[in-house]
């Protein structure tokens, strides 16, 4: 490994995600129970499933850079208890001290029906409330689903959270949630399912939170089946800040390949025109466009991060993940190197662009799986 992954926390980030990371039994004591624990609210990110075995869910490196856990038993990385002190280490030379990051108190309360809180949502990173509304995506049942999407077998190896949430609980447990003081802001999203049905349900959810913590707006992002026309100022309209477009690939004959089931439904076109629209509606910096980075060349990444950036949307990259359940199982995502080098590029481009950067809505603490 090389020195400069001791300074350098982006390519350290990088290489942990892609290489994954291991840990020893004594770094683990306290997961679940004091330190917050993997709760598969939508996928599975591990490059091995680990059924039955509380896992980190993600972890802060020395300049709090949030790192997602991908557990690894065969990785170089390996986190262990020196002296009450968890370290970094790649072989046998240290990193640097990490920290797991603290349990939500709300994640053990109850709802009605014998349920927890944290079967409804989940804490992303240090300060984002996740819901996922609907554990479903209709591609899978035709064999036309995403490539690097393991979706439905993540709920069948785990089945730790509910495939469907009521609107009502997942009210509770956003005033839960900001109750406690940790939470800036929420992502909700849902598989892919009928836009009119995921509106209304959409809708529901929103009034509950906004009802319930009697507020007009909710800060944070939805990312719902591409919204398309009068959809997005519907999405708008529910109080939610902003709005996200799992483009995937920008290279649209890729994105064809790898997306075919999404492709059919929305093609390269129809996004940019709604991202567009989106953005009128939304305003600039509220739109995201999200990729999922390292399954295409660096060129057309960049040319898809250019012209986002032009129309006043900003741009979430999660770093690939060739997780078991997926059909990309068992492939290879490109270095650490690669990642950090391209990332950099990127974020030139972004701060050219000026486009506002909307942590109120989506930010740094939130994201372990993304560089930018």
């Amino acid at each position: 490994m090389k020195e400069t992954y001791a300074t350098d926390m982006i390519e350290l980030k990088a290489s942990l995600l892609v290489e994954g990371v291991r840990a020893t039994a004594g770094a683990l004591t306290g997961v679940g129970k004091e330190y917050k624990e993997q709760n598969h609210g939508l996928f599975g990110w591990d490059m091995e499933d680990h059924a039955g075995a509380d896992l980190p869910d993600d972890f802060r490196l020395p300049d709090g850079t949030v790192v997602q856990f991908r557990m690894n038993s065969l990785s170089p990385f390996c986190v262990c208890a020196d002296d009450g002190v968890l370290r970094l280490y790649h072989g046998e030379r240290g990193i640097c001290e990490v920290n797991w990051i603290k349990r939500p108190a709300f994640y053990d309360h109850m709802l009605a029906e014998n349920k927890k809180m944290v079967q409804i949502g989940q804490i992303g990173g240090e300060d984002c409330l996740f819901f996922c509304y609907q554990n479903y995506c209709s591609h899978f049942s035709q064999g036309r689903q995403c490539l690097f999407c393991n979706l439905v077998s993540t709920s069948a190896t785990y089945g730790s959270v509910l495939k469907k949430k009521d609107a009502e609980w997942i009210g509770e447990v956003a005033v839960a949630a900001w109750a406690e003081g940790i939470v800036n802001h929420v992502l909700l999203t849902g598989g892919c399912f009928a836009h009119q049905k995921e509106v209304s349900v959409v809708q529901g959810i929103l009034e509950s939170i906004r009802k319930q913590r009697g507020v007009d707006r909710i800060p944070g992002t939805i990312l719902p089946s591409p919204a398309k026309g009068d959809d997005i100022k519907r999405y708008y309209d529910t109080g939610i800040q902003a709005i996200g477009y799992s483009m995937e690939i920008w290279d649209e004959a890729l994105y064809r390949a790898i997306c075919p089931g999404k492709a059919e439904g929305t093609s390269h076109t129809q996004f940019l025109r709604s991202i567009e629209s989106a953005v009128e509606i939304f305003g600039s910096g509220n739109v995201y466009g999200v990729f999922v980075m390292g399954l295409e060349p660096k060129d057309t990444f960049l040319d898809g991060v250019k012209t986002l950036t032009g129309m006043g949307a900003n741009v979430v990259p999660f770093v690939w993940s060739p997780n078991p359940g997926s059909r990309l199982a068992g492939h290879r995502a490109p270095s650490g190197k690669w990642y950090a080098e391209v990332i950099r590029e990127a974020a030139h481009l972004v701060l050219q662009g000026g486009v506002p950067s909307g942590s109120e809505n989506h930010c740094y603490r939130c994201d372990g799986n993304n560089l930018l």
